[in-house]
């Protein structure tokens, strides 16, 4: 008894927090290490639009909490706010509120980006970190009650949500020390198997949001405040006065959909893979390959016209969402659960013709939906639930045609940046010097590929094209 009261007395004082903290990120290192599964910050961005889910519900109940309406939430607002969920039973098994310890939360919560006093109040972001330090001093002793600790009580999302912030911060401090340095910063993209990949995330410009206050090393409530920036990057990119007008040009929406730069990520880590495994992507080979493709391309034709309910060629998104309901498994909750917003952008960026969501998607579409469905839960890792085409990422012969898909695309965005020009497509078939793939890859061909016409083709445009080139002969698309 006397133990569990010194121990909680600690997390009063700075000191005694920070130490906690710790041996809390400690714990949650050896647990991965129990499992052996590797921190990897990669991997967990490509679930960026759940984690996001999750800290917009966070901005929600900061926002219940904040009842002078400030924009703030202060020591006493979040007492309040914690007795309520306490008395609803999140706290469980747990001992009663400590004052002291809220305080003291609340003071460590409070990042600053300038160098002022401390006010004792927390806006969203910060609260999102108070949220981050609750969550993971709940885990380590099971008798304290913390905001974040209450949260996580039957809550899958917000536990998975919260967990992927601890892992991605523990691909930095390996050690669990509670911070990490430039040093442990760069070397994460020295001896990351995805090295390319973390390169075009990981600038000096993250270093600079990271280190808050400028002492050359990376606590974990920065780290947290500077991944609450980047989760919800997607907010701040959207828009000039004059956007009104722009937004009923479609392609513009398609590059401002927030999955694009995640597609990019994805490639990426396609190219590592190959890189890895030296293989040099043969496009005669791949176009060899077409009747194999042309098969597993037939699958899902059938698929788009099993779910097209109304027999019109198209697949609308209710459609698409009631068929996730069923391919996906039907008793998925929590963090399995259907993404129903990913499917939507998913949706938007296959929408190549521009018909909208009513109208839907055609065939072609769909291979494209598909497509990039399969590259999203690729890079997302084997817990990924994204959509992946309706068809088992498990099923070989459906993953070859998909990887001959991303595999044919990189052999002109050889850098995966998510475009390739007509100068990078020449030089690829300069280089090929095969007849087969010259005579196919042809100006005219290069008109098939840039379907908006903006001198650049992105993935999407490429599966549309390749999907044209591969069912050929087929009378629908003569």
């Amino acid at each position: 008894m006397t133990e569990e009261v010194n121990a909680n007395s600690s997390l009063s004082t700075s000191e005694g927090f920070k130490a906690n903290v710790v041996n809390a990120l400690q714990l949650a290192k050896k647990e991965l290490d129990d499992k052996k599964t590797k921190a990897n910050f990669i991997r967990i961005i490509m679930r960026f639009p759940k984690i996001k889910a999750v800290f917009e519900r966070l901005r929600g109940i900061h926002a219940r909490c904040d009842k002078s309406g400030d924009g703030e939430v202060d020591v006493e607002e979040l007492t309040e706010a914690m007795t309520e969920l306490f008395n609803e039973g999140r706290a469980q098994g747990r001992k009663l509120i400590r004052s002291s310890v809220v305080a003291q939360t609340l003071s460590i919560s409070e990042v600053e980006e300038n160098t002022g006093s401390k006010k004792h109040h927390l806006d969203q972001k910060q609260f999102i970190v108070m949220c981050a330090f609750g969550f993971i001093l709940a885990e380590e002793n099971k008798d304290i009650s913390t905001f974040g600790g209450m949260l996580a009580n039957g809550d899958d999302a917000y536990r998975s949500a919260m967990t992927d912030v601890v892992t991605a911060y523990l691909s930095f401090d390996r050690d669990g020390k509670g911070y990490f340095t430039a040093d442990e910063f760069n070397g994460f993209m020295t001896s990351s198997k995805r090295a390319d990949a973390a390169k075009s995330f990981f600038t000096c410009e993250r270093w600079a949001e990271l280190d808050v206050s400028g002492d050359g090393k990376v606590e974990f409530e920065e780290f947290v405040y500077a991944f609450s920036n980047w989760v919800s990057n997607d907010d701040d990119d959207d828009v000039d006065d004059d956007d009104d007008e722009e937004s009923q040009d479609g392609n513009i929406i398609r590059r401002k959909n927030p999955l694009t730069p995640r597609i990019t990520l994805a490639l990426q880590l396609s190219k590592s893979v190959l890189d890895k495994q030296k293989k040099d992507v043969n496009f005669t080979r791949i176009i060899m390959r077409f009747p194999k493709i042309h098969v597993v391309f037939d699958r899902i034709r059938s698929i788009h016209e099993k779910y097209d309910l109304n027999g019109d060629g198209h697949l609308q998104l209710a459609e698409l969402n009631a068929a996730m309901n069923e391919l996906m498994s039907n008793d998925a909750q929590g963090a399995d659960a259907v993404d129903y917003s990913t499917i939507e952008n998913i949706f938007m960026l296959s929408d190549l013709d521009q018909h909208g969501l009513e109208e839907g998607l055609d065939a072609k579409e769909f291979i494209i939906f598909c497509a990039v469905g399969f590259i999203l839960a690729e890079a997302g890792g084997t817990t990924s639930k994204l959509m992946t085409g309706a068809v088992s990422v498990h099923e070989k012969e459906y993953r070859l045609a998909m990887m001959d898909i991303v595999g044919a695309y990189l052999t002109f965005d050889r850098e995966g940046k998510g475009y390739f020009t007509s100068n990078e497509m020449h030089t690829a078939v300069v280089d090929c010097g095969k007849k087969d793939a010259g005579s196919l890859l042809t100006a005219e061909r290069w008109r098939e590929l840039d379907i908006d016409s903006s001198g650049v083709v992105d993935f999407e445009e490429w599966v549309h094209a390749f999907s044209t080139w591969v069912t050929a002969g087929d009378e629908d698309d003569e």
